[in-house]
């Protein structure tokens, strides 16, 4: 044991993480793209901690004297206010005065029209367009117009900028495919503004620059984002389940990783549940049958959003997420919709519902493709439903 109990859960999930475990190839990665003004295309399903990663590249970005300017694009109601956003952040970055703040949007932003103001409230640059944002005929030539805007800011000031939009498929969903032709022909002329595109929906990304027909074919990088590996993840989890001031054994710690499905917010989560039994003083040990009781709290605590979600569904969805469940992800459609009564089209179109309401998510890790559950505790959760 290691003496006296920490008051501090060290396992936190949720939100961006400080410490990562295993992750410095990629926020290097992150990092080159940003020195020397590149484009990548970062996909990683939810939960796999792609946000946090790019908060670690953005501070050592940031310290190393490039603007980065980081959105996630479902933050905005739509793609010209996500335009916007991006122009005020590069002109608070780029100008410390309202004075030079405004010389440099009519210098470098003139077409969009834009007017500022100090917020009172904060103190801070305020920017607004001479367009209406969400007007959509004007949404993407604005993004556009915007992106060649900071080219010419950084340019002139003689500082990089690494433009990071994070949950990119959103825009192209939200505006279609004639969104990456006119995203390329800007990005492809820059020289002094590098591009992060992230992305949780697997499919929906490779698609875009996997494709030979697609814009963004050829355009940049890529990184796609894995599970920690557990040689990795074992010494973090060990190190902070005995900071509880109990032993641990190596079988529980392999049991938190496969209910996990080694989905990192999962492990985390669980894993800090487990910290919390340990921690209340009436266990000094943690066995593979705690970690079985910290899961039961955690779906437990879970129960309503989870039956939320469920009921939502329609019988179809219901049935084949209950294919995808009980057969892991792996089997043929045509012969699972057979067995299951199911038309071959229903099931197919159940499974790009529940692709879409992030219930599944399609795993290209082997040869052909997995459904997993983004969530793997729905799993436990569905099983004792169904029982009881």
């Amino acid at each position: 044991m290691n003496g006296e109990k920490t008051q501090i859960n060290p396992f936190r999930y949720g939100r961006e993480v400080e410490l990562l475990v295993d992750r410095a190839d990629e926020v290097a990665r992150i990092v080159r793209i940003g020195e020397n003004c590149g484009t990548l295309f970062f996909i990683g399903p939810r939960r796999f901690g792609k946000t946090s990663i790019l908060r670690a590249a953005d501070e050592v970005l940031t310290k190393a004297g490039i603007v980065v300017l980081r959105y996630d694009a479902e933050a905005f109601e739509n793609i010209g206010l996500l335009a916007a956003a991006l122009m005020t952040g590069a002109l608070r970055k780029y100008a410390s005065a309202l004075d030079i703040a405004q010389a440099a949007a009519k210098k470098f932003f003139s077409a969009l029209k834009p007017s500022l103001s100090i917020d009172p409230a904060d103190g801070k640059i305020t920017v607004g367009m001479g367009f209406d944002p969400a007007a959509r005929n004007t949404q993407v030539p604005l993004l556009t117009d915007v992106m060649n805007g900071i080219e010419r800011l950084a340019a002139a000031d003689k500082r990089k900028a690494l433009v990071v939009l994070d949950e990119f498929q959103q825009v192209v969903s939200e505006a279609g495919e004639k969104t990456e032709r006119q995203i390329r022909a800007a990005v492809q002329t820059h020289h002094d503004v590098g591009y992060v595109f992230a992305g949780s929906s697997t499919r929906m990304m490779t698609d875009m620059i996997s494709t030979s027909a697609r814009a963004f074919w050829n355009l940049g990088d890529q990184l796609h984002l894995g599970p920690i590996p557990r040689r990795d993840f074992i010494p973090f989890l060990r190190t902070g389940l005995e900071s509880a001031g109990a032993t641990v054994a190596e079988e529980a710690l392999l049991r938190i990783l496969d209910l996990s499905e080694d989905v990192p917010y999962n492990v985390q989560q669980l894993a800090s549940q487990c910290f919390t039994l340990l921690r209340d003083g009436r266990h000094r040990h943690l066995s593979s049958q705690m970690v079985d009781e910290a899961l039961a709290q955690v779906i437990a605590m879970q129960h309503v959003s989870y039956l939320q979600r469920w009921l939502s569904l329609s019988t179809a969805q219901k049935r084949t997420l209950k294919v995808v469940i009980e057969e892991r992800g792996d089997f043929q459609l045509a012969e699972a919709a057979r067995r299951r009564g199911l038309p071959r089209t229903t099931m197919q179109r159940a499974l790009d519902i529940l692709e879409k309401q992030h219930f599944l998510r399609q795993d290209f890790a082997r040869t052909g493709v997995v459904w997993r559950l983004e969530d793997p505790f729905l799993r436990t959760w569905l099983i004792e439903f169904q029982a009881q």
